[in-house]
């Protein structure tokens, strides 16, 4: 890394560093005890609101969007060991569990789908097991093993043989979406199915998730540009549109449960990441990041956005980091750091991060490009934004 990146790195790190702990660990207002116990209070990354007060029927407090802010700021911990962090995050699933179960204020349901699954993943990091595989007697273990049985066994019937094994994004009164495997779906469930099966010792599972990563590859990239539908049933059926968002969520979820796959999983896994990375980095735009439609010219409704950009660099320098990816002349990394430091400097701006795509579905249509729905300090890119800071201080 030049000196001059070298410059732009450390200030973007520091300004970053800065944003974290004010929306956080020293936020007046995101105390989690009050914000998930009050009766209709949100954090001030939440723009969606779902509470049951608003009639919303699943993710409240739970939701994903909240998972990973506070799984980003575990990652931080892990690397600098800063005490500021355990207690904070401690608070927020300690204020979701009731005698061993998610509560009311959870929103949890094991008949929506993927979704509700999230931020598990998280709480796997402060379960524990015992030597011989077998979850400890805690109110954290018996949650995760709820929802283990859930996803493994209440919902087996969701995953489909010729879908590789991928579950249905969704599967509201028992009914598939349109598209039935979204990228959105891998992360929310493989990286906390990989965890507690590594733990468990659940072979079978284990070879599931490998598989499930396999049919993606196989049947969701693009022949000819490499990049990733948002979603599929098929390599012939397939929601047309490269979303960064979708492809970011796929990205992190890559690296995160090859993290706890035998060794024996990882030369394909190593090739489909490299394929994957080498694609994207095709479409990098010149300002470092990444564009809402990957493949589409920058607009005003395809701007560079902050959310996928985020979980793209993450994956970079996560594969790097952990010896994956081969980055021997520092072109990867030199990529994702020049990408860090011009998100830094563009879309965090007086102490708020912009350009946050609120939502998405795989409808098919484009739902993509609306103008109105680049937020502000929005969950989805905060905690993707979290993320990729904490590999910035770790490489």
């Amino acid at each position: 890394m030049g000196s001059n990146l070298q410059q732009r790195a450390a200030a973007a790190l520091e300004k970053s560093k800065t944003f974290i702990e004010e929306l956080t660990v020293r936020s007046a207002v995101n105390r989690p005890a009050a914000v998930v116990t009050g009766s209709n209070r949100f954090f001030s990354w939440d723009n969606e609101h779902r509470s049951r007060e608003n009639g919303a029927p699943y993710l409240y407090s739970w939701s994903y969007y909240n998972g990973v802010i506070f799984e980003g700021l575990q990652y931080i911990y892990e690397k600098t060991g800063d005490p500021a962090y355990p207690p904070y995050i401690r608070e927020f699933l300690d204020a979701m569990i009731t005698d061993g179960a998610l509560n009311e204020h959870a929103g949890y349901v094991p008949y929506h789908g993927l979704d509700c699954y999230k931020t598990a993943s998280l709480l796997m990091d402060y379960a524990e097991f015992g030597t011989g595989g077998a979850p400890k007697e805690s109110p954290y273990c018996r949650v995760v093993s709820q929802l283990y049985h859930d996803l493994t066994q209440v919902n087996a019937c969701h995953a489909e043989e010729k879908l590789g094994g991928n579950y249905w994004h969704c599967w509201r009164e028992g009914k598939p979406p349109l598209y039935k495997v979204w990228l959105d779906g891998i992360y929310m469930a493989q990286p906390f199915l990989v965890k507690y099966a590594a733990k468990a010792r659940d072979t079978a599972q284990l070879e599931a998730v490998y598989q499930r990563f396999r049919w993606v590859a196989q049947e969701m990239a693009d022949q000819k540009t490499g990049l990733y539908y948002h979603a599929a049933n098929s390599r012939e059926d397939y929601c047309p549109f490269f979303w960064l968002r979708a492809i970011g969520w796929y990205a992190m979820a890559q690296v995160n449960v090859m993290e706890y796959l035998p060794e024996k999983y990882l030369p394909e896994m190593k090739q489909d990441l490299k394929r994957f990375i080498d694609a994207m980095l095709k479409y990098q735009d010149a300002s470092g990041m990444w564009r809402n439609l990957v493949d589409r010219p920058l607009s005003e409704t395809n701007r560079t956005e902050t959310s996928g950009t985020a979980m793209i660099i993450y994956c970079i320098l996560k594969a790097v980091r952990m010896g994956w990816l081969q980055d021997e002349d520092g072109a990867y990394r030199f990529a994702a750091q020049k990408a860090f430091c011009d998100m830094a400097e563009e879309k965090l701006q007086e102490r708020a991060l912009k350009d946050i795509y609120l939502m998405a579905e795989a409808t098919g249509l484009n739902n993509y490009e609306k103008a109105d729905w680049y937020k502000v300090d929005e969950g989805k890119g905060v905690g993707p934004y979290i993320m990729a800071y904490s590999e910035m201080i770790k490489i």
